[in-house]
């Protein structure tokens, strides 16, 4: 596997002499990749409802078609920011004519987060 690393921070020297790992000291909200992945990995600390827009962005645009995020939970109102989250995208990828599968599971090691997975069928 290759994986091309988005973050602004430094990636330890014993994963880059792997030879498989591509750093790319970018903003994520920004990065846009070269060509279509089949995979994206997200685990940026922000608002929920900014990585939303993020994978809607990634997602609609075709840039992969298998995701595993996380969303951060809020202190407050958790369960109806989580759900006005998860609707966000359904509707994105409906109006864009998207089949798909998704699943959200709040891990019992994650309490601070919900773990998603979306396929593009």
């Amino acid at each position: 596997m290759f994986v091309t690393a988005v973050d602004n921070g430094p990636m330890a020297e014993s994963l880059m002499e792997s030879g498989q790992v591509t750093h790319k000291p970018e903003d994520a909200f920004t990065f846009q990749p070269a060509k279509n992945l089949d995979w994206m990995v997200c685990d940026i600390v922000d608002k929920p409802a900014r990585v939303t827009d993020l994978m809607i962005r990634w997602l609609v645009n075709g840039w992969c078609r298998e995701t595993v995020f996380n969303l951060k939970l809020p202190m407050k109102q958790r369960y109806t920011e989580v759900r006005s989250c998860l609707a966000m995208i359904e509707t994105a990828l409906e109006e864009a004519g998207f089949k798909y599968r998704m699943a959200a599971k709040h891990l019992y090691h994650d309490r601070e987060e919900i773990t998603c997975h979306i396929r593009i069928l």
